[in-house]
């Protein structure tokens, strides 16, 4: 350790004989808080031949002029250990879809700046809801919501939270663009336009069943890359539609429709968890699967279930076969989109750069 205290030490020594500067000024402190080093009066040899105290004869190390060696390491080491500030840099923020549109999530990613200091959680908020992060390498990424009849500046605020209790606070505006909703008369069979008393009780059931799974949010982030579409991006009713049945206005259209014949195949959009599966009154045969982080995808009116609760499935795996179960027209996969428990535009998925380093 000596040895290579003293190779490092070299040119301050050197700069010491040749400058006339003392050690302490060398060394980054001053005179007053280091004061003469021990050992430095009577260090050269005595006029009456004596080897002073510490020197060549004592510890067999080489004598070095002006200085006791331990003394000047000691300090270096002392003023090394000194608390240092550490600076919070601006994080940046980069988002997709590049021109955010109301009904649509966004994806944002956190990019870490060099040199700063790490967080060890990001917590957000966007248009009223949550934006819930996962950390990927040196960046963080999470899904939010917008709302429908959601559009204009839009504020997304940031807080990061460090090991050491500290906090740091950044927000910045995106404009959110507003978007013309199509309207649709359809014909189904009257016990799905109004429903008889005794079904009643099976669509509450079915409600909070659906209900009580978006609710909730699973801390574990399961995406590994981005989404796919589930079936060929064949679009025959947009998300958000406004929706007549038999001559009364009743609702919007909360998926996407894809086109595909009784028995094609549905795949898992993204890597996901199956956290429901059930036949229920207006939907059909359908399943949820859970990504993390309060984000889910929805897979109704299917003619098969080709999964179980709790299986773990990867982006692009069959989960399914499409069908027209349910309240429907005619067959169809209606794939549908929730983050943080908000119905959102399943297209929007399919433009968002989700990077496929899984979480650390």
């Amino acid at each position: 350790m000596e040895v290579l205290a003293a190779m490092l030490l070299a040119p301050l020594v050197g700069s010491c004989a040749t400058s006339g500067q003392t050690v302490s000024e060398d060394a980054g402190g001053t005179v007053e808080a280091v004061g003469a080093l021990p050992g430095e009066e009577g260090a050269a040899s005595r006029e009456d031949g004596e080897t002073p105290p510490g020197t060549e004869a004592e510890t067999g190390r080489e004598p070095t002029a002006g200085f006791d060696f331990d003394s000047l390491v000691a300090v270096i080491r002392a003023e090394a250990a000194e608390p240092r500030e550490r600076s919070i840099l601006p994080f940046g923020v980069k988002w997709t879809p590049v021109t955010p549109v109301e009904g649509s999530a966004i994806a944002f990613r956190v990019l870490q700046p060099l040199g700063g200091m790490e967080p060890e959680a990001v917590v957000g908020s966007f248009a009223g809801g949550v934006v819930r992060f996962a950390r990927l390498g040196r960046a963080w990424v999470g899904l939010a919501a917008v709302p429908i009849d959601t559009h204009g500046e839009q504020t997304l605020n940031l807080e990061f939270r460090f090991g050491d209790g500290s906090r740091h606070e950044q927000s910045m505006q995106l404009d959110v663009s507003s978007r013309v909703w199509d309207e649709t008369s359809l014909s189904v069979a009257p016990r799905y336009s109004s429903p008889p008393a005794e079904v009643m009780d099976r669509i509450a059931r079915d409600r909070d069943q659906i209900r009580g799974v978006l609710d909730r949010s699973s801390p574990e982030w399961l995406l590994d890359g981005p989404f796919r579409t589930p079936r060929p991006f064949d679009v025959t009713a947009e998300y958000g539609q406004k929706r007549v049945f038999n001559g009364e206005l009743q609702s919007r259209h909360t998926g996407l429709d894809l086109r595909g014949q009784v028995g094609t195949p549905v795949s898992a959009a993204g890597r996901g968890r199956v956290v429901l599966t059930g036949d229920f009154y207006y939907s059909g045969n359908g399943i949820l699967l859970d990504h993390g982080l309060g984000v889910y995808t929805g897979y109704f009116h299917l003619s098969e279930i080709l999964v179980s609760e709790g299986d773990l499935v990867d982006a692009g795996d069959l989960i399914g076969r499409a069908g027209a179960t349910g309240r429907v027209t005619g067959p169809h996969l209606h794939w549908s989109l929730w983050v943080d428990g908000t119905g959102q535009d399943a297209g929007s998925l399919l433009q968002m750069d989700i990077p496929e380093t899984r979480p650390q």
